[in-house]
């Protein structure tokens, strides 16, 4: 009898201690990710990942809205929560604006989480012309914000984008020279020019682990309808001196349109393995 009262009171000493550790470390939200929409998107361009990844991944949940006025003001819909993976979606509401324009009212809602709601560190999942407004944001300001952790990038436009300034095929870039494109476009009314974000690089952290993922809808294009993979694939250019290289993973389908990479289940398997 006295062995198993031993028991008994060693059972639920070991209890209260795993239920004390467990506690302990769940006082304190995860890492947050930060999505950011690009150039004429909306909510619209990050709510299925979001909903997908809050779905399918135990701990993961939307927290927090940051939307950016067209007065460049933060206003703010919910508060951090003590969850494992807790999701922001920041939304410009001028979605038109420059790619600089964003990358400073980026900084605002990332300062936000810094000195409103204690946040630390992130980690950044953006779309199109969001990609170069957090890299733009990363090397203008990277002690005012929180330390990124890590960038995932969906169809990055970093050296052109079709019917804009780019043709298919036109540009060329090779795996020898970290993807350095053959033709480094000028500025145009949205973007910086290619060599602006290569003297950017020199203040970009370089402690950011990066996840580069761009489509290919196999016709001949080399491109997601609107980005050429050399565009996306120059970033590798820009961050070749990073401590830890670019992964760079194409999605090769009918269905890796530029809008279709923000509705894959695939591409969110990708990033939720890289986050988490």
């Amino acid at each position: 009898m006295k062995k198993f009262a031993l028991f008994i009171a060693s059972l639920c000493l070991a209890i209260l201690t795993f239920a004390g550790l467990t506690a302990q470390a769940s006082s304190h939200p995860g890492t947050p990710t930060v999505f950011v929409h690009g150039l004429q998107g909306t909510h619209g361009s990050t709510d299925t990942m979001i909903r997908d990844l809050s779905r399918r991944y135990p701990g993961t949940k939307k927290v927090m809205t940051i939307n950016i006025t067209t007065g460049g003001h933060v206003v703010v819909h919910g508060h951090m929560k003590n969850v494992a993976h807790p999701l922001v979606q920041v939304n410009f509401l001028n979605n038109s604006a420059t790619t600089t324009k964003n990358a400073h009212w980026l900084i605002k809602a990332l300062a936000y989480l810094k000195n409103k709601s204690d946040v630390k560190n992130v980690n950044i999942v953006a779309h199109s012309a969001g990609n170069v407004a957090a890299y733009q944001a990363m090397a203008y300001q990277s002690t005012r914000i929180p330390t990124v952790k890590k960038f995932v990038i969906l169809a990055g436009p970093f050296d052109g984008v079709l019917s804009l300034n780019d043709e298919p095929n036109k540009n060329k870039v090779s795996a020898k020279n970290h993807y350095n494109p053959s033709i480094k476009y000028p500025a145009n009314e949205y973007y910086p020019s290619y060599e602006r974000l290569m003297q950017l690089s020199s203040t970009f952290p370089r402690s950011v682990k990066v996840l580069n993922i761009y489509g290919n809808i196999g016709d001949g294009t080399n491109s997601d309808t609107l980005v050429t993979n050399a565009s996306s694939l120059s970033v590798n250019y820009l961050l070749r001196h990073q401590k830890t290289p670019v992964k760079n993973k194409c999605w090769k389908s009918s269905k890796a349109t530029h809008t279709g990479l923000h509705k894959s289940k695939l591409v969110d398997n990708w990033i939720a393995d890289f986050l988490w």
